[in-house]
């Protein structure tokens, strides 16, 4: 671990974490990984709302990124934790790694943000992602990561021109009622919604607590982790 200087809140913050073959993660800007994850994400978009961004980086190169943010709903982590409130969650958004990359990149990239996050959001109890169906893996890189899976749900997505939508984007303006900007993407997607094929997929809920102790307000129950081809509950 290599520590920086404190931040504005006087807390000392870490800049990196780093493995002996050279493996490294750390802070980037936003444009960053944006650029990364446009580019090299099945999603092909990036959730303009992320604010944490990290860089995976091997050989002196940059070979991925992870972005964390507030969840879709950002009010629902009280449903999934009691307690819990829009600064003491994130929902990790995206996360792009090359092809070529060291061994066990994924899990390692994961588990070196969140010991960032730490110490950059002391505030951050708990992150969540989700696992889509459509990309076949069911999670695997969660469970690498010793994630608690807490079930899934069913989605229906969007597809125009090779590009992906939640159903949550469906005639939202670009601005809420609350006058917060939702960004382009919801505004292109209403415009073109009548040349959208429509899929539904489920999705896989995972869960890691930063606070341990957080764990004990757990509203969902955990369950054994899903595989491929197999059943199961929503």
């Amino acid at each position: 671990m290599v520590w920086g200087h404190p931040d504005l809140l006087g807390e000392r913050r870490a800049e990196a974490v780093e493995w002996p073959d050279g493996l490294r993660v750390c802070a980037i800007d936003k444009a960053i990984a944006d650029r990364l994850i446009r580019e090299g994400h099945y999603s092909r978009s990036v959730v303009w709302s992320s604010s944490v961004h990290v860089g995976v980086y091997f050989g002196g190169a940059i070979i991925g990124a992870l972005q964390f943010g507030p969840a879709m709903n950002p009010k629902s982590g009280d449903k999934v934790v009691a307690g819990t409130t829009v600064e003491t969650f994130l929902e990790l958004n995206r996360m792009w790694l090359a092809d070529e990359k060291p061994t066990y990149c994924a899990s390692r990239a994961i588990s070196g943000a969140l010991r960032l996050i730490r110490h950059w959001r002391p505030r951050v109890e708990w992150v969540q992602s989700f696992a889509d169906e459509r990309c076949g893996k069911f999670g695997a890189v969660y469970q690498a990561c010793s994630f608690l899976y807490c079930g899934s749900h069913e989605s229906l997505f969007y597809e125009i021109d090779g590009q992906w939508f939640h159903k949550s984007l469906l005639n939202r303006p670009e601005y809420d009622k609350r006058g917060w900007w939702q960004g382009p993407k919801a505004a292109w997607f209403n415009a073109n919604k009548h040349r959208a094929t429509t899929h539904k997929f489920r999705q896989f809920r995972y869960l890691h607590f930063i606070n341990a102790r957080a764990k004990r307000r757990l509203l969902l129950t955990p369950q054994p982790y899903p595989k491929p081809r197999q059943e199961i509950s929503a």
